[in-house]
């Protein structure tokens, strides 16, 4: 019991970002150029910096190349985790299977692939680190030790970013569409699996009201709580209404904001 109780207290130090060790590499790596870095240690990815660090097993993580092997590494040795507050996105393509139907098969990979990238960026770009692709929807994370305390609205930020991003892409020209969703709460996060494979990812109620309200989101719609709204210091919401989660007893308000208007193409 105590070392789970010294695994546990070990991963809410991480990821709340006042681990001694991980601040003091931070500092260290922040020096050497240049970005992208890993979203734990900030150690550089690329450029002159980029090279350095591959020598000291810190090159991105094949599967998901906002952390760093060696963070990864280091985190798989000790499974488990910690519950903390973090804010959660998921972005979900609206008719996907209609729209499978409507053209090929390599189409609609390619289409897929063009919202990834899009959606990656956006999430990148808030401070947020990407759990998974789910086929057709992409959630992301908003942890303090990657994001900072001012999640919830990095979040909401990102979420707004990502439906903005379809638009520019003119992937709405083709009848691809996206609705998202935002909460805030606290979740299980750490390294679970076997010994054979270890994810990085977070559980609970949290990430499942994020899910929900993503799948609910009306195309270009964003759906956030009001418990994140309200976390994100935004002030009054421009819009309101309840939303029943599946499995859940009563309803969830929820602050209803369209999508931003694209620029010129």
């Amino acid at each position: 019991m105590a070392d789970d109780d010294q695994t546990t207290a070990m991963w809410r130090s991480l990821l709340t970002g006042v681990d001694p060790s991980l601040l003091k590499a931070r500092r260290l790596w922040k020096i050497v150029p240049s970005s992208p870095r890993c979203k734990v240690c900030a150690s550089p990815f690329r450029g002159p910096g980029g090279a350095i660090v591959r020598l000291f097993w810190h090159g991105p993580m094949h599967d998901n190349p906002l952390l760093c092997r060696a963070c990864f590494g280091q985190l798989s040795k000790f499974p488990g985790g910690a519950d903390i507050e973090i804010s959660v996105v998921f972005a979900d393509v609206r008719g996907s299977t209609g729209l499978a139907e409507r053209i090929s098969a390599g189409r609609f990979r390619a289409l897929l692939q063009d919202y990834y990238r899009v959606a990656a960026g956006a999430i990148d770009a808030n401070g947020g680190i990407i759990d998974k692709f789910l086929g057709d929807g992409v959630m992301a994370l908003f942890i303090p030790v990657i994001t900072g305390e001012n999640h919830a609205a990095r979040a909401i930020d990102a979420g707004a970013a990502i439906l903005a991003a379809v638009e520019r892409s003119g992937l709405g020209d083709e009848g691809f569409f996206v609705g998202a969703g935002v909460h805030t709460g606290e979740a299980f996060v750490g390294a679970i699996g076997s010994a054979d494979k270890i994810d990085f990812t977070a559980l609970g109620d949290t990430v499942n009201i994020a899910a929900r309200l993503g799948g609910v989101a009306g195309p270009g719609e964003l759906l956030v709580s009001r418990i994140a709204w309200d976390r994100a210091g935004r002030g009054s919401p421009p819009a309101e209404r309840e939303v029943e989660i599946a499995g859940r007893t009563g309803v969830l308000s929820v602050v209803t904001l369209e999508r931003t208007p694209a620029v010129s193409r």
